[in-house]
């Protein structure tokens, strides 16, 4: 049964702005993520909660007369958008916990931007399943992270973002897991019942260039801010605005654009025993 939380359901049914408004991904981190997978020379991807196709888009070029690309994805609308850019992959419906291929299908599974939606020993496990067991059985995750959507306690790259990341985090108030929460960390801690070695981390940091209208359309993108009513999106703005307009570290260039911090988080890992059959 392909399951979705609910909060993910209701924020992200704007897909066709998410899909234009949250930004691609670090070149330099998107190969080093595949450089740390171990693929073969006609690798079986399985790419889990494909989204629009952000991520998928990037593995096309690379992967698509090489190898074979399947996207999953739960989000009918999501999955909506990603079938309409007509890219040479085979997408299907279904979730971390319900994924539509056969057992030791894939050399990989790639996640971008939602594995922390699902980070658990119920989707390792299913994830884990699809994974051909001769190798090289890896798993890998990426994530982009603009400061103003980091941790509490994340050192922001200006006082202004992290200004926005505070607001950001005053109207977060559902339960919902997310990345800058950095639980989805502790599903691979030592002593877990899972299929996974240890996760191994790399950041990539980089700066973005975005106007006023365009960095509130990607903060809209938010599931948290999404799922705000009328009157909380009006007095968000208000908010959002003050502290723009109060800058004082505010760097613009000559398209009044101003420059957003933002780190490409790339983590990456294999199945318990896996890495011996990489050779």
């Amino acid at each position: 049964m392909t399951t979705l939380n609910p909060i993910a359901a209701t924020g992200f049914t704007a897909a066709d702005s998410y899909d234009a408004h949250r930004p691609s991904y670090h070149p330099a981190a998107v190969s080093f993520l595949i450089s740390s997978l171990g693929l073969p020379e006609s690798p079986k991807i399985l790419e889990l909660a494909s989204g629009t196709g952000k991520f998928t888009e990037l593995l096309v070029p690379l992967f698509s007369e090489s190898g074979k690309i399947v996207a999953v994805e739960p989000h009918d609308a999501m999955a909506d958008v990603l079938r309409e850019k007509k890219l040479p992959v085979e997408v299907k419906k279904g979730s971390a916990v319900d994924i539509p291929v056969e057992d030791g299908w894939a050399d990989t599974v790639i996640t971008a931007q939602a594995f922390h939606w699902f980070a658990t020993t119920e989707a390792l496990t299913s994830i884990a399943r699809v994974l051909n067991p001769s190798g090289p059985g890896t798993l890998g995750l990426i994530w982009n992270v603009e400061d103003y959507n980091q941790s509490r306690i994340f050192e922001c790259e200006t006082a202004w973002e992290s200004s926005m990341r505070d607001l950001n985090w005053q109207y977060t108030t559902d339960d919902a897991l997310r990345f800058k929460d950095g639980l989805w960390r502790c599903v691979f801690a030592a002593g877990n019942d899972q299929p996974f070695n240890p996760v191994e981390e790399r950041l990539f940091r980089e700066v973005f260039w975005v106007g006023r209208e365009g960095l509130w359309e990607r903060l809209n993108t938010l599931s948290n801010i999404a799922i705000q009513g009328e009157k909380e999106k009006e007095e968000l703005r208000t908010k959002f605005d003050r502290i723009l307009d109060n800058a004082g570290d505010l760097e613009r260039n000559d398209k009044d654009e101003f420059a957003v911090h933002s780190t490409c988080v790339i983590a990456w890992t294999a199945l318990k025993g896996a890495e011996k059959t990489q050779e």
